[in-house]
């Protein structure tokens, strides 16, 4: 196998700086002593070809490492998260089958783009699994690839003695017919929302108020402290709910799940599409039968305009009468369909085939969710990929794993300290030991040593917690 640096993956997770940039980082970190490279040695073209290098190796090397993490640090793998990204690149790359352009999640469509999706634990969101994918991958293709990639990750040797049924924690994308077929198939346990369409719809409108009310949950954000008056508890309520493909049929579970903060979510969005119809319609009335606006068929067309892709539209009746140049345009509110839609404001439908998950347990689960976002954040902003052009998609496909490699390493310190009481994030504890320094002297007989910096008592105080060695330990006379 290729021989691996460390210094690529210290980059990315103590002072990520584009590649073009990585001497100025080098020169100033202990590695050219420890490695015994000279920083003029380190360039951007260098790390390129070590790139290409190590390609053969990203998956293997990977899978070995996640899997001694496993081992070493016992992660629950009873719970996994998944989700898909996207992460934007400089350049034309004309002939890369990666880089395409897509759905930017970056709001960066004039860029062109890979998409990675991500498996992360529940406890820690330590990142297991990972995937890099071209661009322009639709989501609703990836459920069945992703467990067989699951599968095979699973059936690895060294984690033979993990015996376990993984529920799988994803958005709506996971939660399709096909999907969920695939989870029954294979044995494994899924859980998400349902997707918007008549069947959730029924679902959600099978729960009344009052049974709602009579089913309060747990579940408490960690935003509203225990004594905080304005938290309205959650409520959730089960249903059975069947999946169809062509071939199979499951009958499997949706928590009907109320919640204020969405309620009041839901009836500000409405009100905001409303006001913004309503206003393009009064618009349009006013200048009726003048210029362009005296041919019914320009105003039939700015009608569908102002409508096309605002949630609102069924929600208002539009009548326009007469022929060119006489026309009347009238409108008004449905009330009767903006009552049977604000009984669903705050609803949404959670489902699974765990029949094990209790009510609060599974919105709990899910709202972990949010855990592989924060992971997505780490690796889109502290350890950035970008600005670079790095040429070829062996070269993405490296730069992308030694990211995640550092994203494991980070998630990894996080989940130690808060294990030992100690709330630190990934970017604090770094900038917690960023002052530590050692300085080599060489004294006039040619002799030299090294000297440490003084330690500070937070970080004296986070060693001792993890029980890690003191960095003198390593102040030894250089070579």
């Amino acid at each position: 196998m290729a021989h691996y640096s460390p210094k690529d993956d210290m980059n990315r997770l103590v002072s990520p700086q584009p590649l073009y940039e990585v001497d100025a980082w080098f020169a100033g970190t202990v590695l050219p002593t420890v490695l015994g490279i000279p920083e003029n040695k380190v360039y951007d073209n260098r790390l390129g070809r070590a790139l290409d290098r190590l390609y053969p190796y990203w998956g293997e090397l990977w899978a070995r490492t996640v899997s001694t993490a496993i081992q070493q640090y016992a992660l629950d793998l009873s719970i996994l998260h998944w989700d898909i990204t996207s992460l934007y690149f400089e350049g034309a790359y004309t002939d890369s089958e990666l880089a395409t352009y897509g759905y930017s999640r970056d709001h960066r469509s004039d860029c062109k783009q890979c998409n990675l999706e991500v498996d992360v634990t529940h406890d820690g969101y330590v990142p297991v699994l990972y995937q890099p994918l071209a661009g322009n991958t639709a989501d609703m293709t990836r459920p069945a690839p992703h467990l067989q990639h699951l599968l095979q990750f699973l059936a690895r040797p060294e984690l033979a003695d993990q015996q376990v049924r993984p529920i799988l924690v994803s958005d709506c994308k996971m939660v399709t017919p096909e999907a969920v077929a695939a989870c029954h198939r294979h044995g494994l346990y899924y859980l998400g929302p349902l997707p918007n369409g008549s069947a959730t719809t029924t679902v959600l409108r099978s729960v009344s108020a009052a049974e709602l009310q009579q089913q309060p949950l747990a579940y408490r954000p960690q935003r509203f402290k225990p004594d905080d008056a304005r938290f309205v508890p959650y409520q959730g309520v089960w249903r059975p709910f069947v999946f169809e493909t062509a071939t199979e049929r499951f009958t499997d579970r949706a928590l009907v799940v109320w919640s204020a903060g969405k309620q009041r979510l839901d009836a500000q969005k409405r009100k905001t599409y409303l006001k913004r119809l309503l206003n393009a319609l009064a618009n349009i009335q006013s200048k009726l039968n003048t210029r362009r606006y005296k041919q019914r068929q320009y105003v039939e067309q700015r009608l569908e305009s102002i409508q096309r892709g605002n949630p609102a539209r069924d929600l208002i009746e539009i009548m326009l009468t007469g022929e060119d140049a006489a026309l009347q345009l009238t409108f008004r509110i449905q009330r009767d369909r903006l009552a049977r839609a604000q009984a669903l404001d705050g609803r949404y439908a959670l489902a699974t085939n765990a029949a094990h998950l209790e009510a609060n347990t599974t919105l709990t689960l899910f709202k972990g969710q949010d855990g592989v976002e924060k992971r997505f954040r780490s690796a889109k902003g502290p350890l950035q990929v970008r600005p670079l052009f790095v040429r070829s998609d062996h070269r993405i496909e490296g730069l992308v794993a030694i990211t995640l490699l550092a994203l494991l390493t980070g998630a990894l310190l996080e989940r130690a300290c808060r294990q030992q009481g100690l709330s630190l994030t990934m970017e604090r504890l770094i900038r917690e030991f960023a002052s530590l320094q050692a300085v080599d002297v060489t004294w006039a007989d040619g002799r030299r040593q090294r000297m440490l910096a003084e330690v500070a008592a937070p970080q004296n105080e986070i060693l001792t917690a993890l029980n890690w060695p003191h960095p003198k330990r390593y102040a030894v006379n250089a070579p």
